[in-house]
C-alpha cells in the first residue's frame, strides 16, 4: 500500500502544479481556481465554508474573493437562511470560466486513462472513492489525526 500511497502523492502534486498553471493562464492564483470549481460543482457558499474547503484562513479568502468579484466571476449576495452572512455565487462568466477549467481537466484526465480497461476503470474509481472517504473523515477529526501522529512520530 505504500505504492498506492505514493502515487496519491504524485497525484496531488501534479494536479496542484496543474491548478497554478490554469491559475497563472487565466491571471488568477491557485486557490482563486479551486473557489471556481468548488461554486461549479457544489453551488453557493458562505465565505467562511469555502475558506474551510480551499483551506486557507477566512481574511485570505476575503482578499481571494474580492480578486474574483472584481475579475467578474463571482458576486456576494446576502443568505436568506442568516441575513448576518453572505453566500458566493458564480456570475455568468465565472460560470463560463469553470466550466471551461473542468471540460480541460475531464479531458486530460480520460486521454490519461485511454485504453483502459472498463473493469479495471471501475475498479480505480471504487478504490479511489473509498481512500477519498477515508482521508475526509480523518480531516473531519482533528483529535484523531492528532492521536495518530503522536503514534507515528
Amino acid at each position: 500500500m505504500d505504492g498506492l500511497a505514493a502515487r496519491l502523492r504524485q497525484v496531488v502534486a501534479a494536479t496542484d502544479a496543474y491548478r497554478q498553471t490554469v491559475g497563472r493562464v487565466l491571471g488568477l492564483g491557485s486557490s482563486e481556481t479551486t473557489i471556481l470549481i468548488h461554486l461549479l460543482h457544489e453551488g453557493s457558499r458562505t465565505p467562511s465554508a469555502l475558506a474551510r474547503r480551499v483551506g486557507v484562513t477566512p481574511a485570505s479568502v476575503t482578499a481571494q474573493l474580492d480578486r474574483l468579484e472584481q475579475a467578474g466571476h463571482v458576486v456576494r449576495r446576502m443568505n436568506p437562511r442568516d441575513r448576518r452572512s453572505l453566500l458566493i455565487d458564480l456570475t455568468h462568466q465565472g460560470r463560463s470560466t469553470a466550466e471551461a477549467i473542468w471540460e480541460v481537466f475531464s479531458r486530460d484526465v480520460a486521454d490519461g486513462a485511454e485504453g483502459m480497461d472498463p473493469v479495471v476503470a471501475d475498479g480505480v474509481d471504487r478504490v479511489l472513492g473509498q481512500v477519498v472517504a477515508r482521508l475526509e473523515a480523518r480531516a473531519r477529526n482533528g483529535p484523531a489525526m492528532a492521536r495518530a501522529l503522536n503514534r507515528s512520530g
